[in-house]
C-alpha cells in the first residue's frame, strides 16, 4: 500500500489580475461620480418648485382678495361658496408649506462621504514605496507593487463610501418626491378654489367686495 504524502500543501498564492483590478476600479469610480453628481439634482429642480409655488401664491392672493367677509354673507349659497372656497384655499396653503418643508429637508441632508483626504493618499504611497524599498524590490517591480496596492486601497474606499452616498441620495429623492406630490395637490386645490370663487361670483352668490 503506497504511503500517503502527509507533507502540508502550501497555500496557493493569488495571481495578480491587473486588468481586472483596473476595470473594477474604473467602474467603482464611475459609480462614485454618479452618486456625487446626483447630490445636486435637488438644487437643479428648485426653480421648477419655485415657479409652481408662485402660481399657488398668486391663486391664493386672488382668492383672498375676492372672498368677502363672513358677516357680509347674506344667503346660504354665499355661506356655502365661502366655506368651500376658503377650505380649499386653506388646504392649498398647507400643502404649499409642506412643499417648502420637504424641500428644506432634502436640501439640508448633506452628510456625504468623500475619498481622501489627499494627504492621506500621498502618505500611503510614500509608506508603500518605503516598504517595498526595504524588501529590496527593484524599482520597476516596486512601481507595479505600489500601483496594485493603491488600486486595491481605492477599490476598498469606493466600496465603502459609494453605498453610503447612494443611501443618502435615495432619502433625498424620497423627500423631493413627497414635495412634488404635495406641490401637485397644492396646485390642484388652488385652481379648484379659484374656479369656485369665479363661478360663485358669476352666479351672484357672493356679494361684491368693497375695496
Amino acid at each position: 500500500m503506497p504511503e500517503q504524502d502527509n507533507t502540508p500543501q502550501e497555500a496557493a498564492v493569488p495571481v495578480p489580475l491587473p486588468q481586472t483590478t483596473a476595470l473594477v476600479l474604473s467602474t467603482l469610480a464611475e459609480l462614485h461620480r454618479q452618486e456625487t453628481g446626483a447630490e445636486e439634482d435637488v438644487f437643479r429642480t428648485l426653480p421648477f418648485f419655485g415657479t409652481a409655488l408662485g402660481l399657488v401664491i398668486a391663486a391664493l392672493v386672488y382668492a383672498g382678495g375676492r372672498l368677502p367677509r363672513l358677516p357680509d354673507l347674506a344667503t346660504n349659497r354665499a355661506v356655502i361658496a365661502f366655506a368651500v372656497a376658503s377650505t380649499l384655499a386653506g388646504l392649498a396653503a398647507a400643502e404649499a408649506v409642506c412643499v417648502i418643508l420637504l424641500l428644506f429637508r432634502a436640501v439640508t441632508l448633506r452628510p456625504y462621504q468623500r475619498l481622501g483626504p489627499e494627504q492621506s493618499l500621498r502618505d500611503r504611497v510614500t509608506a508603500l514605496q518605503a516598504y517595498y524599498e526595504g524588501l529590496g524590490t527593484p524599482s520597476g517591480g516596486r512601481d507595479n507593487e505600489v500601483t496594485q496596492d493603491m488600486q486595491h486601497a481605492l477599490i476598498e474606499s469606493y466600496a465603502k463610501v459609494t453605498p453610503i452616498n447612494r443611501a443618502f441620495n435615495a432619502r433625498r429623492y424620497r423627500w423631493r418626491y413627497l414635495a412634488a406630490i404635495n406641490l401637485l395637490g397644492s396646485l390642484l386645490l388652488a385652481v379648484v378654489a379659484t374656479i369656485v370663487i369665479f363661478g360663485a361670483d358669476k352666479l351672484g352668490f357672493l356679494p361684491k367686495v368693497v375695496p
